[in-house]
């Protein structure tokens, strides 16, 4: 130890030996630098790394050792042969590549264990994958590395032999052989370490450069050198030394900025990968050894924590449980592949997320694993928008029918309970009267905010504990817990007026009426369906009974109700089954007696009931819809009728409301003309003045389309609506039809004659002839003729009746 002390205090010019170790420190970490990034390559490029890294550890050594031998003060001149020190350099290069290579390559996988002795897989990372395989690649890679240098730095002294004898101290060249074996494979050791980069970087680096420097001051104290005259000049030395220390630390720097550049090119590729995760919807985090390695924007925004509080975050951890037992990190694998589970992750405000995970294994880097998060927010808000949809009317928001079937059970059994809050039910259905009417004169937009606003109303009616819902199409529903009947009673009044008020709908005020039908828990029915199908039955009664809003169910409604949708099933088969039939009666002139006309009118046989009168049917038919059919039906035949039996002159059909406020009267109207060939001024439509209110404009547009076609208007039932002579002069009508109930009276009544001369004037004075309806007896005939009537009709004349009872003979045609 004395001889190696003396040798660096007196024999070496410490200036440039702080040069040679400048330049063996930078490029030993340059080279242990590119070793780790060999390791992290790809394994076409990993070759190239280890090359450069290899070339970076050679030329450091070799420039390393030609310095601190030009710090070498032996008393006598250096001379330098070309080719010892030319091989030098070479060796030096060889054996650190080789070192390199031999100790980077990876080992060979081992057979997997059965599957009956299962292992845990060893923890470190891949180069702990097999570490008795790895070791033995790093002790012959050390060798070579750190027996390369010796070769290289005793080599190199035979360049002294120029100007002088050099000779060994051979147990110091032993002792530097093995400190720079030694040192040469901890580098290594270093460079190849897994975990904890710049510390094993830091280490690697120590280990070199002590490991050359050691090796040239042992190499140096086990030489002597014999005198030879002097006649070198020391400044030539350490000029050239200068000139191999630039010429290294060049190197080592071209290295560091090849390093450099593939750092600053991996960060750019790191970089647009992480732009690229941070477009995805999905939250993504990258775990290696169960911490967070990265993480993009969306995991961030769940997580509710920024990117640098997210890195090294256990994972699993507190931020997402462990979920899947026995299976790959926290999603679990099957099969089939990894699993997708749903669990929460706790965010720091405390409020949990609701998140999908699915955990990725099979990444490109061994022991890393890729978290994807799907936030489940949305998908949680669909569904109970979903269940919202599926138990609530779209329209209104109310409860649909499903939604009140079950509140109405639920209600049920805590009123049949022990401690039931009130000991009563009510069900009250209400229907709105005329609701179709206005979907076919305003349209189905101006309906949709008659239905929103009664439900509006209804429900803000309501008190505590009522739920009220909507079943369907103008059909809406209470139930109503009471202790006293008194109770629904007081609530009744206030739903008879929600509908009386009127909607303001682009201009228009849209009033509806409604009718109501209760039944009462438990007097009336003990079961959910039982209640609800005798609160329907009356709603049906208060519909049909004039005058009657609200209706309670009684015992004996069900027979009548039964009837009469009995009768309404068989209505609909009625037409194709040819129980449908056109019956004529005749039209007058006062004058003469003279036939002009028939008035067409439908007749029902029923199968089992005999004739069924047309104020049982008709209403039944309006309210169902049928009307439309039936009644395109009775102008259609009315129509072949009049046109294969031209005696029967012009003939009238009677126009229904429902009929007349749908858009296609007037193109059905012509086709049933054409159809037929029948003249349009044998054809006469019949309509009420209650038909033409509501909706003036659309009325006198469909009017004035129907009498463009020719066809004739005729007022029906004058006298017994509004009796309008606002109507009379608004409207193009081309006859007025004096209701019966004042013919009747004629000669009995002295208002009825009086009604009957007004009429009469005002026909006269519009130019519009009047035909009397009901006239019976020759005594009323009379009258007629003395106040100047026009047209009469009426049993004195003929009963209604089929074609082919009518006794047509004789009867002139009229135009």
């Amino acid at each position: 130890m004395l001889r190696i002390y003396n040798c660096l205090a007196e024999a070496h010019d410490r200036g440039l030996l702080l040069l040679a170790a400048l330049v063996c420190l930078t490029g030993s970490a340059v080279a242990i630098g590119l070793l780790r990034r060999a390791l992290q390559a790809a394994p076409r490029s990993r070759d190239g790394w280890l090359l450069l890294g290899g070339m970076a550890a050679g030329a450091a050594a070799w420039c390393t050792h030609f310095i601190a031998m030009m710090a070498y003060l032996p008393g006598q001149s250096l001379g330098f042969r070309p080719l010892p020190t030319l091989a030098s350099l070479l060796i030096a290069v060889a054996c650190a590549v080789g070192g390199f290579t031999l100790a980077a390559r990876r080992p060979v996988a081992r057979e997997p264990a059965p599957a009956s002795s299962p292992s845990p897989p060893p923890a470190g990372g891949p180069a702990a994958e097999a570490r008795p395989g790895w070791t033995r690649q790093l002790l012959p890679g050390g060798a070579l590395l750190g027996g390369g240098i010796t070769v290289m730095h005793y080599l190199g002294l035979t360049a002294f032999g120029q100007d002088g004898l050099v000779l060994f101290s051979w147990p110091y060249v032993a002792a530097s052989a093995g400190l720079s074996i030694g040192l040469a494979t901890l580098a290594m050791a270093g460079g190849l370490r897994p975990d904890r980069a710049v510390p094993a970087w830091l280490a690697g680096t120590l280990a070199l450069t002590i490991g050359i420097l050691s090796l040239h001051l042992t190499g140096m104290a086990a030489i002597e050198v014999l005198p030879v005259p002097l006649g070198h000049d020391g400044q030539d030395a350490a000029a050239l030394a200068l000139v191999i220390g630039a010429v290294g630390l060049m190197v080592a720097a071209s290295a560091a900025a090849a390093h450099m550049i593939d750092r600053r090119t991996e960060e750019d590729g790191v970089l647009r990968l992480r732009r690229l995760a941070d477009s995805a919807l999905e939250g993504l985090a990258v775990v290696r050894d169960g911490c967070i390695l990265e993480a993009n924007a969306s995991f961030q925004a769940m997580s509710g924590l920024p990117r640098e509080s997210l890195i090294g975050l256990p994972l699993p951890g507190a931020l997402l449980p462990q979920l899947g037992p026995g299976g790959s990190g926290a999603g679990g694998t099957s099969d089939e592949g990894p699993v997708l589970r749903e669990t929460l992750l706790h965010r720091p405000d405390g409020r949990p997320l609701d998140v999908e995970v699915l955990v990725r294994d099979d990444v490109p880097q061994p022991g890393k694993q890729v978290f994807v998060l799907r936030d489940l927010r949305e998908r949680r808000a669909q569904e109970q928008r979903i269940i919202h949809l599926a138990l609530h009317d779209s329209l209104t928001g109310l409860a649909n029918r499903t939604r009140f079937v079950q509140q109405l059970d639920a209600a049920l059994r805590r009123a049949a309970g022990p401690a039931a809050p009130a000991p009563g039910l009510a069900l009250l259905r209400i229907g709105l009267n005329g609701f179709k009417a206005v979907n076919d004169l305003y349209g189905h937009a101006a309906g949709d905010a008659v239905l929103r606003g009664y439900a509006q109303r209804l429900a803000a009616l309501l008190p505590a504990g009522g739920v009220p819902a909507r079943l369907g199409g103008d059909e809406f529903a209470v139930l109503l817990p009471f202790a006293e009947e008194a109770d629904v009673t007081t609530l009744l009044g206030g739903i008879e007026a929600l509908a009386e008020q009127p909607e303001q709908i682009g201009g228009a005020s849209i009033a509806v009426t409604a009718a109501i039908g209760i039944a009462l828990y438990p007097m009336d029915a003990a079961n959910a369906e039982a209640l609800m199908a005798n609160a329907d039955i009356a709603l049906q009664r208060a519909k049909v009974v004039p005058g009657r809003a609200t209706c309670f169910y009684q015992a004996g409604m069900d027979a009548r109700v039964r009837e009469r949708r009995r009768l309404a099933e068989d209505l609909r088969g009625a037409q194709s089954a040819g129980e449908l039939m056109l019956f004529f009666q005749p039209q007058v002139l006062v004058a003469t007696g003279q036939g002009f006309g028939h008035e067409v009118l439908m007749r029902w046989q029923h199968p089992a009931q005999g004739f069924v009168p047309p104020d049982r049917f008709i209403p039944l038919a309006e309210e169902s819809g049928l009307i439309l059919p039936l009644g395109e039906w009775a102008l259609r035949e009315a129509c072949r009728a009049a046109m294969a039996e031209p005696r029967l002159g012009r003939v009238a059909v009677n126009i229904s409301p429902v009929q007349f406020r749908h858009p296609d009267l007037p193109a059905m109207v012509a086709s049933a003309l054409a159809e037929s060939g029948l003249p349009p001024g044998r054809l006469e439509l019949e309509i009420t003045e209650s038909t033409l209110m509501g909706d003036s404009r659309r009325a006198l547009d469909i009017l004035r389309q129907i009498t463009a076609l020719g066809v004739g208007i005729a007022m029906d039932d004058f006298g017994t609506g509004y009796s309008s002579l606002g109507t009379l002069r608004s409207f193009p009508f081309d006859k007025i039809k004096l209701d019966r109930s004042f013919i009747r009276e004629i000669g009995e009544s002295a208002q009825a004659l009086a009604i009957l001369r007004a009429v009469l004037d005002m026909g006269q004075g519009l130019g519009v002839p009047v035909l009397a309806e009901g006239v019976e007896t020759a005594e009323q005939l009379q009258r007629l003729r003395d106040e100047g009537c026009a047209q009469a009709q009426g049993y004195l004349f003929g009963r209604p009746a089929p074609l082919a009872a009518l006794a047509l003979p004789g009867q002139e045609r009229v135009a």
